[in-house]
């Protein structure tokens, strides 16, 4: 379990250690928008954070320090467990759900769920009129009416401001009946439902970014080592298989200063 001592005193003895191995630490930085940030030799770490989210993000970094000294390509867990099998990279998985909620994306998960179904009813809405549409193609009828309008541009964009000579002409999704009073409402639907589909594919896009991003390698066992920190024995229990391989290589001081970050941090593993 993480530690109960003063997390001032526990913060300041793991910048003192890890500044004397040779690393900059900045506390007092922005950390590229991040909570925190590791590159060759330097640990940044927002200065928004509490003593204990500081402490949390300074292990969490200090991993990715670690397993850049063991593997500067930082792409195979091989390296850093001496195996690579499969099971480990799906007990990491869970570990990180574990430590890091947004790793499930379930935020973006329920808005698309919320927007499948507003695409369905919008659907649906437009089939009372077009019975043949489907969503993922253009509708016809729309393109054939707004050739010669500037509706046409909302099929492509929530948002658009039109430049003539003597004037200037903004059109929004939000605000098109007032913007176009004489669109048939059947192609209001159609202009909402493309809009719908642009931002379920933007969260799409999203959570395959993120699913990218906690499936790395150095990601898993940063979360790892900060999970150790929080709970070791949550982490034992669900991971027993990756616990089992740190554990021996940890034991035999593969963790570049691990052993000591942890005991400064008041975790003892066993």
């Amino acid at each position: 379990m993480a530690s109960t001592r003063n997390k001032t005193i526990i913060k300041k003895e793991l910048v003192k250690y890890i500044t004397s191995l040779g690393l900059k630490v900045n506390t007092l930085t922005k950390a590229r928008g991040n909570k925190g940030f590791f590159k060759e030799n330097r640990i940044d770490v927002s200065r928004n954070l509490d003593d204990a989210a500081c402490i949390k993000t300074l292990i969490h970094e200090y991993a990715h320090f670690v397993n850049y000294r063991l593997d500067k390509k930082i792409k195979s867990l091989e390296v850093i467990f001496k195996s690579d099998d499969k099971i480990l990279h799906d007990e990491l998985l869970s570990v990180t759900g574990y430590v890091d909620e947004n790793s499930q994306c379930r935020t973006l998960y329920i808005e698309r769920e919320k927007l499948k179904k507003v695409i369905k009813d919008l659907t649906t809405e437009i089939r009372k009129s077009y019975p043949k549409f489907k969503p993922n193609e253009p509708l016809k009828e729309f393109r054939r009416y707004a050739r010669w309008s500037d509706a046409k541009y909302l099929e492509k964009y929530d948002r658009v401001k039109i430049h003539s000579w003597f004037s200037e002409k903004i059109y929004s999704i939000s605000t098109v009946k007032k913007d176009i009073p004489d669109l048939p409402q059947v192609f209001i639907d159609y202009i909402k439902l493309k809009s719908k589909i642009r931002q379920r594919t933007k969260i799409t896009r999203r959570i395959s970014k993120l699913n990218r991003y906690y499936s790395e390698p150095c990601e898993l066992f940063a979360r790892f080592v900060e999970g150790l920190y929080l709970n070791a024995d949550k982490i034992k229990y669900m991971a027993p298989n990756a616990y089992g391989n740190f554990m021996e290589l940890y034991k035999k001081d593969y963790y570049y200063g691990l052993k000591r970050v942890f005991s400064i941090a008041g975790t003892e593993l066993t």
